[in-house]
């Protein structure tokens, strides 16, 4: 059996380093397969090796940095986590299924042993903690105990949501495919923070998978059981692990499905109030949704997210940030404060660490990208008039879900996190979605026939 006793200190042994050319090798064939069988089809595949390679390539740097520059972190408690739930799959698979399918209870922690090492406590009594750790568990078995080689399937296995997130951008806007790949496929920081051992690998990858499914079935109309299927599977990841996010997709996306009917519709004025019926509908419903799932959603909950900004303001001022937290004053816990506050969220949420406010390496490649960020919504504003803007958005329902989504998410983001730490890990969820959005308004309005993926 694997030893399970590092807590957080691992190192990579040149055993790994020896076999991980040949995990490469084996996911360059298959995936090679997969491109010359598909790429006849459909041209936008000759950029998923480029794509994976630099997921994996990712991963691989996220790996080195945690493990010898920050010299641990919770990627490593994950894989730790993980590796004695797959210990115990050999020693005791009935106590594994119990571990991997049922209640994070004391009683079923007991069937841990000496042997199979231990979950941390505060990973495993953790509801979407352990959800995440589960799912990692079955990745990492064909990986040997090797944290390297795991993180290089983790990476590989997420690639495939992304990929998925990219082939419907770029079928609904295909003259744009080179700045969307950018933006969904090769943004820094994404493939940084999206490739290792992490929650956000797993949710990010869902969320492209989810995005894929909604718009094969009810947009394209396909394989819908399928596909319905793969949805309600990706949907229901997310909730165990990041409930939040689903809260954020969910009125966007129905707006996305009802907007594709609506815009079939020639009157103007019948399409601008069945989609102005659609939104306060969607509205409602999120915020139903929202109440519904209060105490699951952590500090973003109804409750809970005014009570943590309070916190935050308190805590700013411990040593332990050693200037890495951020301010954006007092948040009271009534709607008035809340939308007051709503610049300095957003603000914080889509544009910060600005570039003056990195402390390490890592923050300083935050900080570059948004500078890019801050250029390139300058120039879409000045390229834009606000009523071209409000027709490509109604015209567009992928670019509103886009902008809704991103909008929403780093307003919750903004207004509930207190350093910059955390925050570049939460951006990973919408920055592809708000770089592709500005990247697609800097273009003229153009809706290019949908092709075939």
């Amino acid at each position: 059996m694997a030893e399970t006793y590092n807590f957080g200190a691992l190192y990579i042994h040149a055993w790994e380093w020896a076999a991980l050319p040949i995990y490469l090798a084996v996911i360059f064939l298959v995936s090679h397969i997969l491109q010359r069988r598909r790429i006849r089809d459909n041209p936008l595949y000759r950029f998923y090796l480029w794509g994976l390679f630099a997921k994996i390539g990712g991963g691989i740097i996220f790996s080195l940095i945690y493990l010898y520059y920050y010299k641990g972190g919770d990627t490593i408690s994950y894989f730790e986590s993980a590796l004695a739930m797959k210990n115990l799959l050999w020693e005791s698979p009935p106590a594994w299924l119990l571990n991997e399918f049922g209640a994070n209870s004391v009683q079923h922690y007991s069937l841990f042993t000496g042997a199979t090492g231990y979950p941390l406590p505060y990973m495993y009594y953790d509801l979407h903690t352990i959800a995440a750790i589960r799912v990692i568990c079955l990745l990492v078995i064909p990986a040997f105990n090797s944290y390297l080689l795991a993180t290089v399937i983790i990476a590989w296995v997420g690639y495939w949501g992304i990929w998925r997130m990219f082939l419907v951008f770029a079928a609904i806007y295909p003259k744009l495919k080179n700045s969307l790949a950018f933006a969904i496929l090769f943004f820094p920081s994404v493939l940084f923070w999206s490739s290792g051992i992490l929650k956000d690998t797993i949710t990010l990858s869902c969320t492209g998978w989810a995005i894929y499914c909604i718009y094969s079935v009810f947009i394209l109309k396909r394989s819908q059981i399928s596909y319905s299927l793969l949805l309600l599977l990706n949907v229901y990841l997310i909730l165990l692990i990041k409930p939040y996010i689903v809260i954020a997709l969910l009125p966007g996306c129905l707006i996305w499905i009802f907007s594709e009917r609506i815009n079939s519709i020639r009157n103007t004025l019948v399409k601008v109030l069945l989609l102005s019926t659609i939104i306060i509908i969607c509205t409602v419903s999120g915020y139903f949704v929202f109440s519904q799932l209060n105490s699951y959603l952590g500090k973003f909950s109804l409750q809970k997210i005014a009570q943590t900004a309070e916190v935050i303001q308190k805590d700013l001022h411990q040593s332990y940030y050693h200037g890495h937290g951020f301010d954006i004053g007092a948040v009271g816990n009534t709607a008035t404060s809340f939308f007051t506050k709503s610049p300095q969220a957003l603000a914080v949420g889509l544009f910060r660490p600005y570039i003056w406010e990195t402390g390490n390496v890592v923050m300083l490649f935050s900080g570059l990208e948004n500078t890019l960020i801050l250029v390139l919504l300058l120039l879409m504003i000045l390229r834009n008039r606000v009523k071209i803007l409000l027709q490509r958005f109604i015209a567009e329902p992928l670019l509103f879900f886009s902008i809704t989504y991103s909008a929403f998410f780093a307003y919750a983001v903004g207004i509930s996190t207190s350093n910059f730490g955390a925050l570049v890990r939460f951006k990973v969820a919408y920055l592809p979605f708000f770089v592709a959005s500005l990247l697609i308004l800097l273009q003229a309005k153009s809706r290019i026939r949908i092709e075939k993926d």
